[in-house]
């Protein structure tokens, strides 16, 4: 009987491992296609023509899901790509630009709840390109730098 429960707990732990394991892997590849330098190639507009400041030249992401933005060098803001229902929920509220997108959203304080962020964008990655769109502005695209 004792072995039989022994036999049970460890099999449940391997499992919890293994799902542990395979959503850590998740979540770090879904920040992988982010990693790495970028420079801003288009700086959105707005309908006046007046140009979005809310973007630097250059954000450089880390493994450790943060980010470092050239007008703010050396403050690393935390980032999040995989957001809970609730959040997710609270974020898309804000606009239908952002139903079904997938968002980006940056932390500028550390206590701040994330679905309380003014730093919410819609990304994309193809290669080595990537879009951000702040609500009001057309797309900022951004190149690797390599």
């Amino acid at each position: 009987m004792l072995r039989r429960v022994v036999t049970v707990c460890l099999t449940v732990a391997l499992l919890l491992s293994i799902s542990l394991a395979q959503h850590a892997l998740a979540a770090e590849s879904g920040v992988a296609n982010l990693l790495g330098s970028w420079s801003i190639t288009h700086r959105p507009v707005n309908e006046a023509g007046q140009p979005c400041p809310y973007l630097p030249e250059g954000i450089q992401f880390f493994k450790d899901q943060t980010l470092v933005m050239s007008n703010m060098p050396g403050r690393h803001f935390p980032i999040k790509i995989e957001l809970s229902a609730e959040e997710r929920k609270a974020i898309e509220s804000r606009s239908e630009e952002f139903q079904g997108k997938k968002l980006l959203l940056v932390k500028p304080m550390p206590n701040m709840p994330w679905e309380k962020t003014p730093m919410a964008y819609v990304y994309s990655v193809t290669k080595d390109e990537l879009t951000l769109v702040v609500l009001g502005w057309d797309p900022a695209t951004f190149k690797r730098i390599k």
